[in-house]
């Protein structure tokens, strides 16, 4: 079941999801355009031109706008939605929590390895913590006894190339930076992403 977007504040921006015409604040939905091709491009940096269309971020109103060509109502004109739109955006919602993390490693933020995450626990540095598929057990069990938020994202494969190794299981993400912008959008992205995965059209 489609979880209820959060009211947000009178003074934030809010858009109209155009699969449920439910309003929400951007960070929750997603923003596509028309491409020069009369294509739908997922927009998540929510920087190219044209006329945004925004839609949950969810798989099931995706499907549902796709299933009810509510992209060419949106933009009054014949639009076409690409035929993996959906594994599209998924696999780019990954990618853009990636390379947040990725930027946190390259500031010193961010460490991989069960030991390394301990240690930034220990030294009550650590903001966020963020796990593989694969975290399970005693592991997994010892990282939530700390009480730290956890985020899943993408397998241990994927986590590893962006600290250079083959697999990485635990990372642990420090909250120390300027307003802890990193643990924020970390955090924000992983969810989106974890969120529209296992979001199915039911």
């Amino acid at each position: 079941m489609a979880l209820a977007l959060a009211m947000p504040e009178p003074h934030l921006p809010v858009r109209t999801c155009i699969a449920t015409g439910e309003e929400g604040p951007p960070e929750r939905m997603i923003r596509f355009v028309v491409g020069p091709e009369g294509d739908v491009v997922p927009d998540l940096a929510r920087r190219l031109p044209g006329r945004g269309m925004w839609v949950r971020a969810e798989r099931a109103a995706l499907e549902r706008v796709i299933e009810r060509k509510l992209f060419s109502k949106a933009a009054r004109a014949s639009v076409k939605a690409p035929a993996d739109l959906l594994q599209r955006v998924e696999r780019l919602l990954l990618e853009r929590a990636l390379d947040d993390l990725g930027r946190a490693r390259r500031a010193g933020r961010a460490v991989a390895g069960f030991v390394k995450v301990e240690q930034m626990i220990g030294q009550r540095r650590a903001g966020l913590l963020v796990v593989a598929d694969e975290a399970d057990g005693d592991g997994l069990g010892k990282l939530r006894a700390s009480g730290l938020p956890i985020e899943k994202l993408g397998d241990s494969e994927a986590l590893g190339r962006i600290f250079g190794r083959d697999q990485a299981v635990y990372v642990a993400v420090a909250r120390d930076d300027a307003g802890g912008v990193f643990v924020q959008r970390i955090a924000t992205g992983a969810a989106r992403w974890r969120g529209f995965r296992s979001n199915g059209a039911g």
